[in-house]
């Protein structure tokens, strides 16, 4: 009779257990929700053909600065160019950099793109009259030096995916790297980052609805009463293009002292602890015109009165730790402080502005998940 309550007992657990796997093996998680939502939006094409996580995660992260080494992307079944490692030139970067020959030859560049957009091509080169062609663009550059320069190619759109470029290389023309810079766009992920084998949530397919639609500036403020504040002088590195002063003739300033550039004007690095990630109304006090910056690589361009006033920055989003902020000031422009006024990240603020019915631990299958999907592209919401 024991052994018979035994046989059963093992096969109510090997029953179990085969449930459980397979409901594992079904399960719609976050990477098969990041899966479709690149099928959905064509974002396949800027992922390599052996794809990884990683892959994913760029593209999701938005940012578009993407460096290429020469000596990893020209054909060298067909280039005429030869690998140097010697620092005949200066230093470069990777393992090496290509040379051209005595004459003028071409290389043929094949590099991928992972996000489209209007980019500016810079590449590190020496020697004069290279031609670049991306496209049906052409563009012309030289280093004016003996060594290596970091050079302006040109201006262009470009598509997600594989992209060509034929150069020709001036006798004895050398080229170390080149690299596509555009904006950064905005991330595209749950607030708490993404988990790819973890189930996608109601909560956070709202947090990603929101990101893709630009949706952020809905948040309701925090209940913190006042935004914290942030003085420059006192949390920045003060480069020698820069000043502290405590004048009063250029306005009203809520610090001890503040800070001015000088006439050739300044960039000022403010870093910023955040206890937790979220979103943030930033303002500055800040005066000279035109200013630009950056909070996390991700831009701003405001313009300022001839003297101290409130300038909004705009809504960004600070990690959990350490963050940066840039501020550009122009020629004798000038800066008293920072203020970050945050939103509120509960999950039901998200849900009620994407409209995705919680409650936020309820487990999103496929058929809904794609349905989101198809709604938001249909109604032309998507900012990416």
């Amino acid at each position: 009779m024991l052994q018979v309550i035994r046989l059963i007992t093992v096969a109510i657990f090997m029953c179990h257990s085969t449930v459980w796997a397979a409901d594992l093996s079904t399960m719609f998680t976050q990477k098969s929700f990041v899966q479709l939502l690149f099928q959905r939006l064509n974002w396949d094409k800027g992922l390599a053909k052996e794809t990884l996580d990683r892959d994913y995660l760029q593209i999701l992260g938005g940012k578009r600065t993407y460096t290429y080494e020469a000596e990893n992307a020209f054909n060298e079944a067909t280039d005429r160019v030869t690998v140097r490692s010697f620092t005949i030139y200066g230093p470069f970067t990777g393992k090496g950099w290509i040379m051209g020959v005595s004459d003028s030859t071409t290389a043929d560049f094949t590099t991928l793109l992972p996000i489209k957009g209007e980019y500016i091509l810079q590449a590190i080169i020496k020697g004069n009259g290279f031609i670049w062609n991306i496209g049906d663009k052409q563009f012309s550059a030289s280093s004016n030096s003996d060594t290596f320069k970091v050079v302006e190619v040109g201006k262009t759109s470009l598509k997600a995916g594989v992209v060509k470029i034929r150069v020709t290389i001036p006798p004895e023309g050398a080229i170390d790297s080149f690299s596509f810079t555009a904006p950064d766009v905005t991330m595209i992920q749950p607030m708490a980052g993404w988990r790819f084998k973890e189930p996608l949530t109601a909560a956070q397919l709202s947090e990603v609805v929101v990101s893709l639609t630009g949706r952020h500036g809905q948040l309701p403020e925090s209940n913190q009463s006042t935004p914290q504040k942030v003085t420059v002088f006192e949390s920045a590195t003060i480069p020698s293009t820069a000043a502290v002063t405590k004048t009063e003739e250029f306005g009203k300033f809520n610090s001890a002292e503040w800070v001015r550039a000088d006439y050739h004007g300044s960039e000022i690095q403010i870093p910023v602890k955040s206890s937790t990630a979220g979103y943030f109304g930033i303002t500055a006090n800040v005066m000279g015109g035109h200013i630009t910056g950056s909070v996390n690589e991700v831009s701003f361009d405001v313009l300022s009165k001839p003297y101290l006033s409130i300038v909004q920055l705009g809504l960004f989003r600070l990690e959990s730790g350490d963050n940066l902020i840039k501020v550009n000031l122009p020629p004798m422009g000038g800066i008293d402080a920072l203020y970050l006024s945050a939103k509120s990240i509960k999950p039901t603020d998200f849900l009620a502005i994407s409209g995705i019915p919680g409650p936020p631990e309820r487990v999103i299958s496929f058929d809904e998940a794609d349905s989101t999907l198809k709604s938001i592209i249909n109604s032309n919401a998507l900012i990416r």
